[in-house]
């Protein structure tokens, strides 16, 4: 059942993912050479994770991404094989350049779109100053994609080229705060606030790559890999009248150089009282993608473990420079000023390097969607990617997957983000049909801090409903629990009929929509996965356990791998039941003892339902398996 389950989501559901997700992959990309197959597929025969190193050299391809294995490779080796066939009568030679240099232009999207993407978004931001938005989003907030109804942002863009700066922060007196530290490659090297560095009022200097100065003191010190910082702060807002304390503590953010701060300044941040407005960031495309890599590349110079990726790539014009800290100033100013580096290439070049960059976001789409087919897998149909996502390494290609989507997504340990495309049995959401997620007592989602339960529309927006509902979460008012203390939401776009579950309604758009689970601050049973969301369930639709090698040996019942948070069994003998129990599962391998039960000589019939996430699903019980066993 297990494996029948898992091929309908590797097949079926991999489409869907693709079409539902618009900002993924297009139909007509469908159609192209690098399919869906290409990523989740094996390796063909005499292929290998190194034949990329035919066009490419292996290392520009960084670290395997977990859930992928040697995907990337292969792309990116089917991707260029395809390219060359269009080649026509060129050389061999020719073509052999030419295949390189699409390869290192393929590779130099995926390792550049999200340093890329994190400059045009804070490029609309003013140079070292706090600014907070002491609002909610809202639908119309389309400046961000995915974005949370629980905190208030505040904003910055740090350079540091002109040395350090001080970041103060007030007491809030418990309430939660968070502020995360993103260097230009985007991973997030350090935090202030709630599950960090606590509450209190504190001084912190953020200060430059190879900076050996001397602080004030009671000023703490944090390291940046880059001169480019994005904060990205996060302020709990506990309802419409928490609005005034919350910006009491944002207007306490402040933001100063070192140099101004030693003297007693001390810059105040702006305060916006509505989102200002913004579109999705666009990024230049074939010979000026690398152009602007090469400007970013010497603004914040990377890391030294990326250097042989960079040298791979020269073929697609990329250069691996070694700034002067007068250098990294200037490629800033033209920057600013929307200058970038010419092309000089030849038209077989700049064709090869259009091709290849224009491949990229292909690689990365399909990347994106076979990472959440296989997480969804085992996961009730939620995506979790707790290995994937906040700090990269060398993974480069999950980089560029968590900026598509998540840009400026958490650690583990601040945040985790299950999201869920699908219900239990693999079908994609849709506003035409109704859902319920029950979460029973005892195991609702374990965070510290708070959780919340989101709706997204198929652009990753929220959706505007006469309720002006966007999430539920534990500071929800008025949800209505059942008589064993479980939580169960009801998800659809019509108005439910009963006053409870319209209570427990989170408002669906018409079409295709996902929601996104935030836990802040996530207990260890969140992080280790011992605990799971429940599966969403379509209407009329109960859960068959899905246990595998069900079996009872040596006064023992034993099975593995079921995919409910508690299943019922009941044991028969003939039509008299003999045993009841009720046993919560675990990953791996469970066993439960018969002894108690004194089983007598003769034949049995165990029936197994699923219960405590589904049970109280439309007050119906989970369908049943059963198996018969015997006692000597």
């Amino acid at each position: 059942m297990r494996a029948r389950r898992g091929a309908r989501l590797a097949g079926r559901s991999a489409t869907r993912f693709i079409t539902v997700r618009s900002k993924l992959i297009s139909i007509a990309a469908l159609a192209a050479a690098l399919s869906i197959a290409a990523v989740l597929a094996p390796l063909s025969a005499g292929a290998s994770a190194t034949d990329a190193s035919n066009s490419i050299a292996t290392c520009a391809l960084g670290a395997a991404t977990p859930g992928l294995g040697d995907g990337f490779a292969t792309a990116l080796d089917r991707a260029t094989a395809a390219y060359a066939a269009t080649l026509g009568a060129d050389s061999a030679a020719a073509k052999e350049q030419a295949e390189r240099t699409f390869a290192a232009a393929a590779a130099a999207y995926v390792y550049g779109m999200p340093p890329e993407i994190l400059r045009q978004t804070i490029k609309g931001y003013v140079r070292n100053e706090i600014i907070n938005v002491n609002a909610l989003a809202t639908p119309s907030t389309q400046g961000v994609v995915s974005p949370n109804v629980d905190t208030a942002y505040s904003v910055a863009w740090i350079d540091l080229t002109t040395g350090p700066v001080v970041i103060n922060v007030p007491n809030t007196g418990g309430h939660f705060y968070t502020f995360q530290f993103m260097d230009a490659y985007t991973n997030a090297f350090a935090y202030v606030g709630s599950g960090s560095t606590g509450t209190q009022a504190g001084a912190y200097a953020l200060v430059p790559p190879g900076w050996s100065g001397t602080l004030p003191a009671g000023v703490t010190e944090i390291k940046s890999p880059t001169n480019t910082i994005w904060l990205l702060g996060r302020t709990l807002v506990d309802g419409p009248s928490d609005f005034p304390a919350v910006k009491q503590i944002q207007e306490q953010y402040k933001l100063t150089p070192l140099s101004a701060w030693e003297t007693g300044e001390r810059t105040p941040s702006v305060t916006l009282g509505t989102y200002p407005s913004g579109k999705k960031k666009t990024l230049p495309t074939g010979t000026a993608f690398i152009s602007t890599l090469n400007q970013e590349l010497t603004i914040d110079p990377p890391p030294a473990a990326d250097d042989c990726a960079l040298e791979a790539m020269a073929p697609a014009g990329v250069v691996l420079s070694h700034p002067t800290p007068a250098q990294s100033a200037a490629a800033d100013v033209a920057n600013i000023a929307g200058e970038t580096p010419s092309s000089h290439e030849d038209a077989t070049t700049t064709a090869a390097v259009d091709a290849g960059v224009a491949a990229g976001p292909q690689i990365v789409a399909q990347a994106t969607s076979a990472l959440l087919v296989a997480d969804a897998r085992g996961n009730h149909g939620w995506d979790i990617l707790n290995r994937s996502i906040g700090t990269y390494g060398t993974d480069y290609l999950a980089r560029s997957v968590i900026a598509t989507d998540y840009l400026g997504a958490n650690i583990p340990s601040q945040g985790i983000y299950p999201v869920a495309y699908v219900d239990v049995a693999g079908r994609t959401f849709n506003g035409a049909d109704r859902y319920t997620i029950t979460f029973p007592r005892g195991l609702l989602p374990p965070a510290r801090a708070f959780w919340s339960l989101t709706m997204y529309d198929s652009d990753n927006y929220l959706y505007a409903n006469a309720l002006n509902r966007y999430e539920i979460g534990n500071r929800t008012s008025g949800l209505v629990y059942g008589r064993s203390g479980s939580l169960t939401l009801y998800i659809q776009h019509a108005e439910p009929d009963s006053a409870a579950a319209r209570a427990n309604w989170l408002p669906a758009p018409g079409g295709t929509f996902h929601m996104i689970l935030r836990l802040y601050q996530p207990t260890a049973a969140a992080l280790d996965e011992t605990w799971k969301p429940p599966p969403v369930f379509g209407t009329g639709e109960v859960l068959r356990p899905v246990l595998s090698r069900l079996r009872v040996a040596g006064g023992r019942l034993r099975y593995a791998d079921s995919q409910v948070a508690t299943t019922h069994f009941t044991i028969y003998s003939g039509h008299r039941l003999v045993a009841s129990f009720i046993h919560r599962d675990r990953a791996g391998e469970n066993r439960v003892s018969l002894g108690r039960f004194r089983l007598r000589p003769g034949r049995y019939r165990l029936v197994a339902r699923a219960v405590g996430v589904a049970a109280s699903y439309d007050n119906a019980p989970g369908r049943a398996m059963s198996l018969g066993f015997r006692v000597s």
